[in-house]
């Protein structure tokens, strides 16, 4: 992977009060199609995911899909079967060139280390975007993306679909009760496991349905292998996801840092097992101090574990459980630590109060349902602004992936400066934060 060091031309790039985005972006705003009946959709990574993305965004009465990207030509002509009027393309960039005015919006369901690359040329040319998660590869990506998006006042969506689902936004409305006082600490855990533990992959042939080029994007250039990369495991891979924690905590934290609003990390610490020199660790346990918010004490903790690695739970409330017995954690979740109580949050099921006898008479009020992907297109229509929009998204990406780059120094204490966008006592995760794009791959409010 090609490393950048971030520069003093960087700090005053990212700095308050010096920003200075690319001129590509002025006068974006006055160029936006106006609201109408109809939302021309582009799709970027149409196969997996991308697909059930596509299909949930189409879903919605006014979207007339007009596009459709994919570097696989079979996932390009499985979409077109259902999309039969849209035009085909297996380089976005292309498809920009040729009809650029005549799409308002896209998604983006690519490989994580092509997010960014995708949805900032989107924006620089003034298209409305839903892009899964996490939002970015890099936390640099992430703050420009979000700077760029507040810039041009863009509709923007990250796919963290939960987000509007009842569970969620019964737990951040239950938090913000106060019912179980501040919140002290929260714990998170997944038992995914995005790592690998294995010999270097081998060169293979290159399916002939596949553009490698294309799908390596911004990434150096690397030899294809079987079973590997494309389609399902890019995950594990540093130069390509972002391992559990950008898989799982993207979604799991998100509740936690709705419900506590919580801004930037202050420092960051991982006692994960040491991780392969290519790809992520087997299990990861991190820990992040935050300050004060709203919500919280001033000494909250946050942690996350994966891969199986549980939070210790011996002082945790819950006694009550089934003959007698403590609760059991679910394989995914969190747990919220307050003054008066606590609250558990399965992912995804609706949250418990605890300790169960404490709070046997209390009724849980559900909030209502939201249809993640329809309230994008509703918005980009002119009806209410999002709400995992890339102001709020950006932020919580950036956090998460200073999560996987402690992972990769165990014991190592990071300190965050999220103003000037360096972690200053630790030059080699500093050097991190960024990439330098492939050659012919360089995007305009990225490179």
């Amino acid at each position: 992977m090609a490393l950048h060091r971030p520069s003093r031309r960087d700090f005053l790039y990212t700095s308050a009060g010096a920003l200075a985005l690319s001129n590509a972006t002025t006068g974006i705003a006055r160029t936006l199609t106006s609201p109408s009946d109809t939302l021309r959709l582009a799709g970027i990574g149409v196969g997996g995911m991308g697909g059930a993305d596509l299909g949930s965004l189409s879903s919605h009465a006014k979207v007339e899909v007009v596009a459709l990207c994919d570097v696989d030509a079979n996932n390009l002509a499985a979409a077109g079967e259902k999309h039969p009027k849209a035009k085909r393309f297996s380089d976005f960039r292309k498809m920009f060139d040729e009809m650029a005015d005549q799409i308002d919006a896209v998604h983006v369901s690519t490989p994580d280390h092509t997010h960014a690359a995708a949805a900032m040329t989107a924006m620089n040319h003034g298209k409305h975007v839903y892009c899964q998660k996490p939002l970015t590869h890099d936390v640099y990506e992430s703050r420009q993306l979000r700077l760029v998006a507040e810039k041009t006042k863009l509709v923007t969506q990250m796919g963290t679909q939960i987000h509007s689902a009842s569970p969620y936004r019964t737990a951040v409305k239950l938090v913000q009760s106060g019912i179980i006082g501040k919140i002290r600490e929260t714990h998170s855990w997944s038992n995914k496991t995005w790592g690998y533990e294995g010999p270097n992959p081998e060169p293979t042939p290159i399916p002939e349905s596949l553009n490698w080029d294309l799908w390596l994007g911004t990434a150096a250039e690397r030899p294809y292998s079987q079973g590997h990369f494309h389609p399902g495991n890019w995950r594990r891979w540093y130069d390509y996801g972002c391992g559990t924690m950008g898989d799982m905590a993207i979604h799991i934290l998100d509740p936690v840092f709705s419900a506590l609003k919580l801004g930037a990390p202050m420092k960051i610490i991982s006692s994960s097992s040491a991780a392969p020199k290519y790809s992520f660790g087997m299990q990861n346990h991190t820990r992040y101090t935050f300050p004060a918010s709203e919500f919280t004490t001033p000494d909250f903790l946050l942690t996350w574990s994966d891969g199986g690695k549980m939070p210790d739970t011996s002082s945790w409330p819950l006694e009550g459980g089934p003959e007698g017995k403590p609760l059991g954690l679910p394989d995914q979740g969190s747990m919220f630590l307050g003054e008066k109580g606590a609250i558990l949050l399965p992912h995804v099921a609706m949250p418990v109060l605890l300790p169960l006898n404490q709070f046997a008479e209390t009724k849980i009020e559900a909030a209502p349902d939201g249809n993640h992907y329809h309230l994008f297109v509703d918005a980009c229509l002119g009806g209410a602004p999002t709400t995992a929009h890339f102001g709020y998204a950006g932020p919580l990406t950036e956090a998460v992936l200073l999560g996987t780059l402690a992972n990769r120094f165990p014991g190592e204490e990071l300190v965050w400066n999220p103003t000037a966008l360096s972690i200053p006592n630790h030059q080699q995760a500093n050097s991190l934060l960024r990439r330098n794009y492939r050659k012919g791959f360089e995007v305009t409010n990225l490179s």
